[in-house]
């Protein structure tokens, strides 16, 4: 489960669960179990933590709706739904965890609490109190069988009554509410996330993805979801599923733990929501400590010939004529009407120097309900004809792109370009590209303003760097399942810390080297970016532990020319 962002607890339980999922297959030590128990144990304690600020917050909440009913209706509507959404997923899992460990251990309510299996927490959760399991005392915490044939099915796979399943369709439905609560833009904060596909459409074409596939998958915001249905790739659903990957041969305390866990990012993100909810009641409300004059100015820095203008208004107020009182460096006060709306004009068209104005508006302060006087003050720089080249991105220019630069300045603004070694086009007021094509090592941009020269400067010209090359789902230890790598299809390259946008590479080929069976190193040559037939013959008969190397990696960039790459990837099947 991920997608949104985890505190250190939670890091640390996410970080145990790896560790057991690596020691499954051997002979787990009592040690482990115990610190499972350490684990969950905290994980409850969080989760009772949760529950009482998410409580503190619906008391707070109805409160605001007591006061205001009509403009408070609608949040503490959504509110309601999300707390009856989430007590349903939490009531549920609470149930599910019970249940799950009264199967393993055999054992009825009042017989796990009187042999302090099961304790109660003494907190309340929306009036219904909570019972921890002491997974210390379950004495089949390391059995695997009984928990994955329940959470599972038997057969494991949907439809044969695995619990899991059942979960994870819970899980998107409360997920869908916290989105209603958030909005869209909230969506990847949310987490929870139980799809075997989750992301925007691009990253869905880059898996091969076809567009009337995307229209079957459910859409939440700009983001897509499904399980592993309609998957291009996938050659076995069940093993490549949220279920399987956190409730296949998993034992009864890591079980525990992971529900657990579950209603500990369900409890986040419905406190986050109704956090978000009431921060919207009063998103559009004025604050009066804000009041106070501002002064808007076009620029603080003009030339000789241009005229300075401003804006002068109380932030505060709008729809409010007005009148300022304004001394212009110094000299005798004079008056400034506003408009129907307070803003206030000043316009200067003054020489060569620095200046300075200071003003006062007089305005109703609505605490004290008296005229009171709001002051302002501005500055502004006139210098004689001049003229400015910088690049927007950096100081220096690529080959074979366009280099965004702004060039300003002239009598009035009135200038014009060229380059040496380089074409240079006009896109905007000010704004040029400049695209060398050539070999130059350095091209020249020359200024002039009505007939007369303004100066130059000089660009050096780079080659465009190299990307750097990934493949989808390995994780930053190079460790990938069999079906992720297969899902993934494909090496890609991307740009990092790269100003540039609209800068892209294509793979137009790699080597995969491996070790066979026999003990024999191979490799494959891979023309184009996707995993061909022979490399996916080869991924899906895959052990865990097995090593691929990618290398020699070819790309192509904006300016067409291949390069090769000076890194490689390597990847181990875990």
């Amino acid at each position: 489960m991920s997608g949104a962002k985890e505190t250190p607890r939670q890091k640390m339980i996410g970080m145990m669960y790896l560790v057991y999922t690596a020691l499954l297959a051997m002979n787990v030590s009592k040690d482990i179990l115990d610190a499972f128990d350490t684990v969950n144990a905290g994980v409850q304690t969080t989760n009772i933590t949760l529950s009482n600020q998410i409580d503190q917050k619906y008391t707070a909440f109805e409160e605001q709706y007591g006061l205001d009913q009509e403009k408070v209706g609608p949040y503490w509507e959504q509110a309601q739904n999300l707390r009856k959404e989430a007590d349903d997923l939490i009531n549920y899992v609470e149930a599910l965890k019970w249940d799950l460990v009264k199967r393993v251990e055999g054992k009825d309510a009042s017989q796990a609490l009187e042999s302090g299996l099961l304790k109660s927490a003494d907190t309340l959760r929306n009036g219904r109190k909570i019972y921890d399991i002491n997974t210390a005392m379950v004495k089949s915490r390391d059995n695997y069988n009984r928990p994955t044939e329940y959470m599972m099915g038997n057969p494991e796979g949907p439809g044969n009554g695995g619990k899991a399943y059942e979960l994870s369709e819970k899980i998107r439905r409360f997920r869908g509410e916290v989105v209603k609560a958030m909005g869209a833009d909230h969506i990847h904060e949310i987490g929870l996330i139980t799809d075997s596909i989750y992301g925007e459409k691009e990253y869905l074409k880059q898996n091969g993805y076809s567009e009337s596939q995307m229209k079957k998958l459910p859409l939440e915001g700009d983001v897509y979801g499904a399980k592993i249905s309609y998957y291009p790739g996938i050659t076995d659903a069940v093993q490549d599923s949220w279920e399987y990957e956190n409730f296949h041969h998993t034992v009864l305390v890591a079980d525990v733990t992971l529900l657990n866990k579950i209603i500990s990012e369900a409890e986040t993100a419905e406190l986050n929501a109704i956090t978000e909810l009431m921060s919207d009641i009063h998103a559009d409300d004025y604050t009066f400590d804000e009041v106070g004059a501002k002064v808007f100015a076009e620029s603080s820095y003009i030339l000789s010939g241009q005229k300075y203008r401003a804006q002068a208004m109380v932030t505060a107020w709008q729809n409010t004529q007005t009148t300022a009182r304004v001394r212009f460096d110094g000299g005798p006060e004079k008056e400034y009407a506003s408009n129907s709306q307070g803003v206030i004009d000043l316009e200067y068209n003054v020489g060569v120097g620095t200046h300075k104005y200071t003003g006062v508006i007089p305005m109703l302060n609505p605490k004290t309900n008296e005229i009171e006087d709001y002051p302002f003050e501005g500055s502004f720089t006139v210098a004689p004809p001049a003229v400015s080249v910088s690049a927007t991105k950096m100081n220096v220019v690529y080959a074979g792109i366009d280099n965004p630069i702004a060039i300003g300045g002239g009598v009035g603004g009135e200038i014009s370009a060229t380059a040496t070694g380089a074409s240079l086009t006009r896109t905007g007021n000010g704004t040029y590209n400049l695209r060398v094509n050539g070999g130059a090592s350095e091209v020249v941009v020359h200024v002039s303003s009505q007939g007369s020269s303004l100066g130059s400067m000089k660009f050096r010209v780079k080659e465009l760097p190299k990307p750097t090359a990934k493949i989808d789902n390995v994780g930053s230890d190079g460790k990938v399942t069999k079906g992720a790598l297969l899902a993934a299809n494909m090496v890609r390259a991307e740009m990092k810390d790269f100003d540039f946008e609209g800068v892209h590479y294509d793979v137009t080929g790699y080597t995969v080297k491996y070790r066979t069976k026999a003990g024999t190193t191979k490799e494959e040559k891979v023309t184009g970016s996707r995993f061909n037939e022979t490399l996916k013959s080869v991924f899906n008969s895959a052990n865990a532990g097995d090593i691929y190397v990618f290398t020699a990696i070819r790309v192509r960039g904006n300016d067409n020319k291949e390069k090769v790459l000076d890194t490689q990837i390597a990847v181990e099947i875990k």
